[in-house]
């Protein structure tokens, strides 16, 4: 095991994420700057097109739950019970809302920063800091558990899986902890390269295994009981001549689907491995940051670069592409019946069409950023924005 890295150095490994986010902003954003007008126009968001809506949504409700986040890239994306939908802010709110009508059941302030969940499982709910700490509440009063440090910040929600809370840190660690107390049970370390994105995959736990991407570009099974490595494979190989060319993190949230686990990188590419060997099916060259989404037939990407696209999933063939979104931001797509549905940097949320990628519908529901994942509940979705406003979006569904 290797030993955990100090605080200082945890300081700079983040000081050092956080140049390489803004390094990478000006190539993507501000590169213009040094460039010729008709660059500039190519950075600008693409215009929104007209369409035909042949969907209806309505906004039902809408709550703050606490200070906006723009521009820290957190994964603050609210979770549910079935009944409450539990959402927190990054100056340290935590509430739980209603599902229905929007009303606050309770809400609580800690002296905290959050940076990551609430994860729900079994009345508990667990958050983490951007000091390295992990808490967890009583879902039914918002009460605090128990708060435990890991080796440092938390930018993905933690996996819970019966007695086991699965951690992964910006230090490259993934850790196994109690539910009970958040005693660790075991911890595994990553290798970090000298520059990554900030951000971190959130491990998923399935059957007898936790599997977790890296900033390396590699997918790495463990034993979810002691943490042995069961299989560890590399999603693609290193590019390019700079270090930033060469960055090739996997952040974007994994998919399990049947027996296949589906990843996307930065830089990189999509594929599907095979759970039990970690084997590659299938890859397609791709970047993704903000996450994918599958279906029984097909698998969602939203790159890097704005584009959506469509994947067989069990072939990896392009079903389709659509240049709606780029620059625009958007966020991991999101499956809702035969929709799509993704946000976007000026605040809309717009539903496309699984088959053919064609907009349904578009909602312009705040003033600010949509970075986290659209949260799907039967026929309404739930968004936590940058501003830190939990809003409800129905999907009306006709009368037959």
């Amino acid at each position: 095991m290797k030993p955990l890295i100090t605080r200082d150095q945890n300081h700079q490994r983040l000081s050092a994420k956080f140049v390489l986010i803004i390094s990478l902003l000006i190539i993507l954003q501000g590169c213009s700057l040094f460039g010729r007008d008709d660059e500039e126009e190519e950075l600008l968001p693409t215009e929104l097109i007209e369409f035909q809506g042949t969907i209806d949504v309505d906004e039902r409700w809408d709550v703050s739950i606490g200070k906006g986040h723009e521009g820290l890239g957190l994964a603050l994306k609210p979770t549910s019970d079935g009944e409450q939908i539990y959402a927190a802010s990054f100056n340290g709110n935590v509430a739980a809302i209603e599902l229905k009508r929007g009303r606050k059941v309770w809400k609580n302030n800690f002296d905290l920063q959050f940076t990551s969940g609430p994860t729900y499982k079994n009345g508990i709910l667990v958050l983490g800091t951007n000091n390295g700490e992990l808490v967890a509440l009583d879902s039914m009063t918002g009460e605090m558990l128990w708060t435990t440090s890991v080796s440092s910040e938390v930018l993905a929600p933690v996996a819970i899986k019966d007695d086991k809370i699965f951690v992964r840190t910006v230090d490259g660690s993934l850790s196994s902890l109690s539910t009970a107390d958040g005693t660790q049970q075991w911890i595994v370390n990553h290798k970090v390269p000298p520059l990554s994105l900030r951000g971190t995959s959130t491990p998923i736990s399935f059957a007898n295994a936790v599997f977790c991407g890296f900033d390396d570009g590699k997918v790495s099974a463990y034993d979810v009981e002691d943490g042995t490595i069961l299989w560890d494979v590399m999603l693609t190989a290193p590019g390019g001549r700079t270090e930033i060319e060469k960055v090739m993190d996997i952040d974007a949230p994994m998919v399990v689907s049947g027996n296949d686990l589906y990843v996307g990188s930065y830089q990189g590419v999509v594929g599907d491995l095979a759970l039990e060997s970690g084997k590659i099916v299938w890859v397609v060259e791709a970047s993704v940051y903000s996450g994918i989404a599958a279906d029984e037939n097909y698998v969602y990407t939203s790159e890097a670069d704005g584009t959506v696209r469509a994947f067989s999933r069990f072939t990896g063939r392009e079903a389709w592409t659509k240049k709606y979104m780029v620059n625009r931001y958007p966020t991991a797509p999101v499956i809702m019946g035969d929709s799509i549905v993704i946000g976007d940097l000026e605040g809309y949320v717009h539903w496309l069409a699984k088959a053919t990628g064609e907009t349904q519908q578009r909602l312009k529901i705040s003033s600010g950023k949509i970075s986290n994942t659209p949260l799907v509940i039967n026929n309404s979705i739930y968004i936590l924005t940058d501003k830190g406003d939990l809003i409800s979006v129905e999907k009306k569904i006709p009368n037959s």
